[in-house]
């Protein structure tokens, strides 16, 4: 069983890399043959989701004739119904969500399903797991984006001596981070995985003791990590870093600059297939758009013209065909930017990805009696006091707590000078008379898959502002 496994890693392995060559060739395209690509992926990919999955045979009849598929006019799906229908959307009958979700729960090493499928899971907003499952093809797409990100990072393994790369993400066997870690860890690369549930001082041991070149990390554990750094106890001599999975403030990216030495890069990447990643001028994310299609709109679901922040994207992944994902609601707040990227790529560009719709919170404004909508970036300002190693935005009504894991310097007016800073930052921004707490934590609440909500909105008093005043 284990020899059938490792051997399938391998073949993964070779096949991403195989496959990141071919994506790579894509970003030399002009914009037309961009475009026919996809809509040839597109219609291949919709008709064989027809064919063999009972659920969307059901959804797109009537929907999809014979001529080219029209991707806004197939409907819109969310996790919600995704798992309720779980069973009669995947393509392979054998796969049933109940048993899935038993056998997660069981998990406790890296192995593949029916000895052939990977699977991941979410917790979601709403705290339901979600169910992806990957595969041969899927999963090796997956691989091919993170190899493609490696190149666009400059990273340029050496032979004979293996590359020295560290991933440090969720702990779950089911994490993308954990499966990620069990295809890559071989060939030219010599991988370490990490757990962020590690004790800070266990985690600065193993690195020590490994020696990464490069790095990959949650922005809020990069923090942790870069004070260790400046205070000695942490010895890296990083040629790359990226960071992924939360929000990366300006001041943040100062200050892992000045620990590491090194800009790093920051790069998407979702469960539902849609990756992306900044390109050597550090301006925005380009989206792998010739992988995952992804349509960018607000919360009635209508098209944002490119410039404007949306609510959510739809992600239309096109290399997975066990689990097909068309149209699946993301609540991420992405702006596309309407210029085209001096580098030369055709793909489209992120100007900004600044969390989830749901972390946006609503708070009284001064003029018209209606609501400002304060976005998790604008929060950075906390970022740039040096006594802050975490924190969290608590909104309650139309008041707004800020939790913070203060350094062992920080003195006792550090609260009165972050809720004067933010006060401030709000009033600016039109909020009516901020009402700002501050509050010290020794630790912070983590999701399932180990992220740090920055900002948790206060989904009663988003209600409320909904209504009439």
């Amino acid at each position: 069983m284990r020899i059938g496994y490792h051997r399938r890693r391998l073949t993964d392995f070779l096949g991403g890399m195989r496959l990141s060559r071919e994506l790579i060739e894509h970003e030399r395209w002009p914009k037309g043959r961009l475009r026919r690509h996809q809509q040839e992926r597109l219609d291949a990919f919709v008709r064989h989701a027809m064919r063999h999955s009972p659920f969307y045979r059901e959804l797109l009849s009537g929907v999809v004739g014979n001529g080219p598929v029209e991707l806004s006019r197939l409907p819109v799906l969310n996790k919600t119904r995704m798992m309720e229908h779980y069973d009669e959307l995947v393509t392979d009958p054998r796969l049933k969500r109940d048993e899935l979700l038993a056998w997660i729960e069981g998990l406790e090493q890296d192995e593949l399903y029916l000895g052939e499928y990977r699977v991941m899971t979410t917790s979601g907003s709403s705290g339901r797991k979600g169910i992806f499952v990957y595969d041969e093809q899927g999963w090796r797409t997956i691989a091919a984006m993170f190899f493609r990100q490696s190149a666009w990072m400059g990273v340029k393994p050496r032979l004979p001596r293996r590359f020295r790369m560290c991933l440090i993400g969720g702990a779950a066997p089911s994490h993308m981070t954990r499966q990620g870690s069990a295809t890559l860890g071989i060939g030219i690369h010599r991988f370490l995985g990490l757990p962020l549930t590690l004790p800070i001082e266990r985690m600065v041991a193993e690195l020590n003791r490994f020696q990464p070149e490069f790095l990959n990390v949650y922005p809020s554990i990069a923090m942790r990590l870069a004070e260790e750094q400046l205070a000695g106890r942490l010895r890296l001599s990083l040629t790359m870093m990226s960071t992924s999975s939360e929000l990366r403030t300006p001041e943040m990216t100062e200050r892992l600059v000045e620990a590491f030495g090194v800009h790093p890069f920051n790069f998407y990447a979702t469960i539902e297939g849609l990756w992306g990643i900044e390109c050597e001028r550090h301006e925005g994310i380009h989206l792998f758009e010739d992988v995952a299609l992804l349509e960018n709109v607000d919360a009635e679901g209508r098209p944002v013209p490119e410039g404007e922040p949306g609510a959510k994207v739809l992600v239309t992944f096109l290399y997975n065909l066990v689990q097909p994902i068309i149209r699946l609601e993301v609540s991420d707040v992405v702006t596309i930017d309407p210029e085209p990227c001096p580098c030369g790529r055709p793909l489209v560009q992120a100007r900004a990805i600044e969390g989830r719709s749901d972390d946006v919170i609503e708070l009284p404004a001064q003029k018209n009696g209606g609501d400002v909508a304060v976005h998790p970036i604008e929060f950075g300002i906390l970022t740039r006091d040096r006594e802050v190693r975490e924190f969290q935005v608590v909104q309650e009504g139309a008041s707004v707590r800020i939790l913070v894991v203060p350094r062992r310097s920080a003195g006792s007016e550090l609260e009165a000078r972050l809720r004067d800073a933010v006060s401030r930052r709000l009033a600016e921004l039109g909020v009516i008379e901020p009402e700002v707490s501050v509050e010290r934590r020794e630790e912070l609440p983590r999701s399932a898959g180990g992220k740090l909500q920055l900002v948790v909105a206060d989904p009663a008093a988003r209600q409320a502002s909904l209504g009439p005043r």
